[in-house]
């Protein structure tokens, strides 16, 4: 075989093997839509970017991003500013959905030190604390201030360090 043919016979399988991915891919999504409207009653639309995820609806838009093994991702567009994140995180997971928002991070700090650092960044930023629980080797902090709420929950990771989930929303929201 000539140099060149197999050169384009690549091309041309690589442009197949792409064109192909991204049918199954738009397949998935069709086959989740309809999954979710069938449960929901509700039409939406999926669409998937690398590791994130859109689902429009009627009722609001959610948005979801996963870190890939090792990796982060970045805070959902308008995460209030006024919330204490740790300085040294690595952020696995983020989901927008209709005005509310979580996060889910990994930080090196122990679990009582992140806890401590929470309490007095938030009220120094003035939020009131409503709730504080410790169980094992985890807490929930809860938090309110102008009608929204900030929920942090901390447990202790099995490598070492804590895994932190915050969610943020209008009270009762």
């Amino acid at each position: 075989m000539k140099t060149g043919s197999g050169f384009a016979l690549a091309l041309a399988a690589f442009a197949l093997a792409t064109g192909c991915q991204k049918a199954q891919e738009k397949a998935q999504e069709t086959a989740m839509e309809a999954a979710i409207e069938q449960a929901t009653g509700n039409k939406v639309d999926i669409e998937k970017d690398g590791n994130a995820v859109s689902i429009k609806t009627n009722e609001g838009d959610i948005k979801i991003a996963s870190a890939a093994e090792g990796g982060t991702v970045a805070l959902p567009d308008g995460f209030p500013g006024d919330l204490h994140l740790p300085a040294q995180r690595r952020i696995e997971s983020a989901m927008d959905m209709a005005g509310m928002q979580m996060v889910n991070m990994q930080t090196d700090m122990a679990v009582a030190a992140l806890s401590q650092e929470i309490e007095q960044a938030m009220q120094a930023r003035g939020w009131k604390r409503e709730m504080a629980m410790q169980a094992g080797d985890g807490s929930t902090l809860v938090y309110s201030k102008d009608a929204r709420q900030a929920v942090y929950q901390l447990a202790k990771s099995d490598g070492g360090g804590t895994q932190l989930a915050v969610r943020t929303g209008h009270e009762g929201g």
